[in-house]
């Protein structure tokens, strides 16, 4: 009974440490496998969306979806 009680909070660190590093795991996947250009993409609909919703005026970059995003100036 003793040698039960001594090892429950060892079983809990240890089960804590795994869902942990399970819960890290995930997370880091799911960061590793978004697509940046869906991403961009994604972001271009929901600020078109957003400007007509608000009655405001729609540049001709998101009018057109195949355009290409500006890149932005990389500073060294």
């Amino acid at each position: 009974m003793e040698g039960l009680l001594l090892r429950l909070p060892l079983l809990g660190v240890v089960g804590s440490a795994l869902a942990g590093i399970s819960i890290v795991s995930v997370l880091l996947a799911k960061q590793a496998s978004n697509d940046p250009q869906k991403k961009a993409e994604n972001d271009r609909v929901l600020l078109k969306e957003l400007l007509e919703g608000f009655g405001l005026d729609v540049p001709k970059e998101l009018e057109d979806s195949e355009a290409q995003a500006i890149k932005s100036i990389k500073t060294s």
